[in-house]
């Protein structure tokens, strides 16, 4: 199945999303508990990186699924519509 312009820019946003809300919620986590600053943030750093891949990889398919769910309903809601004679 192909992308189009669309679904990428969600993919894209997405991953950006969920690495950045990774790295700041390992950072915060390691530092409250009293790890070094530079343990901390190689920690998230870490953290980041592996929640980039996963990223890449999982969240295609989960916008993908989503954005076929709301044309599927769409498609159903505008089938339901009284059809006006013009």
């Amino acid at each position: 199945m192909e992308s189009g312009n669309g679904s990428n820019e969600l993919t894209r946003l997405l991953t950006a999303y969920l690495t950045s809300i990774a790295f700041g919620v390992t950072f915060l986590v390691a530092f409250l508990a009293g790890v070094d600053g530079m343990t901390a943030l190689w920690r998230s750093v870490t953290v980041a990186a592996c929640a980039l891949v996963a990223g890449k990889l999982l969240a295609p398919p989960l916008i993908g699924s989503v954005l076929d769910a709301i044309a599927r309903d769409e498609t159903k809601r505008k089938a339901e519509q009284p059809k006006e004679d013009a």
